[in-house]
């Protein structure tokens, strides 16, 4: 899981140059995205939404960060004022010719330390803000709230809450009060935003993270149990289970087989 990237008015436009079987996004708190990527393509995450990310792969990316400010100033330089956002959905996922070749031409210069490349750098990148509000710009209609449920802050500070905690676990009254809720409220607009409850939500994050300790063969599962948070072996078994559909000791042994299958 990717930590929070924080709140700000700007976008990341994400080059993948290695291809990512696995691949999940969240944007304020809710599941946008489950697919593979194949390397040679671009997203646009916009950091105002809160993304998160769970990557199942090793990561070999060049991120892009451009301030919605900028994409506004560009567009006034085409003619456009039109133009206030990047209208591209976080679930969308493409080859662009000319974006992968911008990282590419950097990929190099990032190798060397010779103060005349800064210039260089910098006319690249301006360009790619200009390619970018020119080809993807556009007025963009951010989701409605929907009537009952959490405001895109409250979903975030409630889900940073919950990740902060994920081990210790937090009281549903505490959420409430950070949110400024009654603790009713809360329940009832996290699942309607979310799609499950504060407790289910913290359960799966759980068991992502014992996901992550499984890979080491050495550890047992009754250690992974307490590291992720489980009461004991027994509780992380029934959730594991019950989240992904096998015992958490069939799928260990389905993880060794298929590396000594790779090995072979």
């Amino acid at each position: 899981m990717t930590s929070p990237m924080g709140n700000d008015d700007a976008y990341l436009v994400c080059l993948n140059l290695r291809k990512q079987s696995t691949h999940e996004l969240w944007c304020d708190g809710r599941s946008v995205c489950s697919t593979s990527y194949e390397g040679g393509t671009i997203y646009v995450l916009d950091l105002r939404r809160d993304p998160i990310a769970y990557i199942g792969d090793p990561l070999h990316s060049l991120y892009f960060y451009l301030p919605r400010q900028a994409v506004v100033e560009a567009s006034e330089e085409l003619g456009k004022k039109s133009i206030v956002d990047l209208a591209v959905q976080p679930d969308e996922c493409f080859l662009d010719t000319i974006v992968g070749s911008i990282g590419q031409t950097l990929l190099p210069i990032f190798n060397t330390a010779a103060p005349a490349n800064q210039a260089l750098v910098d006319h690249l990148l301006q360009g790619l803000c200009v390619y970018m509000t020119s080809t993807y710009g556009g007025s963009q209609k951010r989701p409605d709230i929907v009537r009952g449920a959490l405001a895109p802050w409250q979903q975030r500070l409630a889900t940073q809450i919950l990740r902060e905690r994920l081990i210790d676990g937090v009281s549903i009254n505490e959420l409430a009060e950070a949110c400024g809720l009654s603790a009713g409220a809360l329940a009832r607009g996290f699942k309607k935003s979310i799609g499950v409850s504060p407790h289910q939500w913290l359960l799966s994050r759980r068991v992502d993270l014992a996901l992550d300790l499984m890979a080491d063969t050495d550890v047992s599962l009754a250690e992974i149990a307490f590291n992720a948070g489980f009461s004991d072996q027994s509780h992380f078994s029934r959730v594991f289970t019950q989240k992904m559909g096998v015992a958490p000791g069939a799928w260990r042994k389905s993880l060794a087989n298929n590396r000594r299958v790779e090995a072979a």
